[in-house]
């Protein structure tokens, strides 16, 4: 059932996992890599809307489309969220597939680690 709460701690999700995986985005192209001839504003945008274009699917469908437990949700969502971003970055940064696919999956690996770490030290704060 979708409460209040849940869309609260969505959105609070929502926005640490556009930050985290677009800032790590950015690192990799940008600092790692040294693609000087992508924009950093383009890389930016590309970070924001694919996080924010699957983020609702890991949130509101995968969990509700079966009566699946949240750990076969996972199983089904994540992999889902990390290929489509990966397309995502290829088509819109012109990224070679091989790098598409490895800085989708370091940022999607990075926001999904990172969030049960920042709680676990109770850095975490749903509003």
């Amino acid at each position: 059932m979708i409460t209040i709460s849940y869309i609260h701690r969505f959105l609070t999700s929502l926005g640490f996992t556009v930050i985290v995986e677009t800032a790590i985005l950015f690192i990799l192209l940008m600092l790692v890599l040294k693609r000087r001839d992508i924009p950093p504003l383009r890389i930016a945008l590309a970070g924001f809307f694919a996080s924010f274009a699957t983020i609702p699917y890991v949130w509101f469908v995968f969990p509700y489309a079966h009566t699946w437990s949240r750990e076969t949700s996972l199983l089904w969502s994540e992999p889902f969220a990390f290929v489509v971003e990966a397309v995502f970055y290829r088509l819109f940064l012109k990224l070679d597939w091989r790098i598409a696919f490895a800085a989708s999956f370091v940022a999607n690996l990075a926001s999904y680690l990172l969030g049960p770490l920042l709680r676990s030290y109770g850095l975490w704060i749903y509003w």
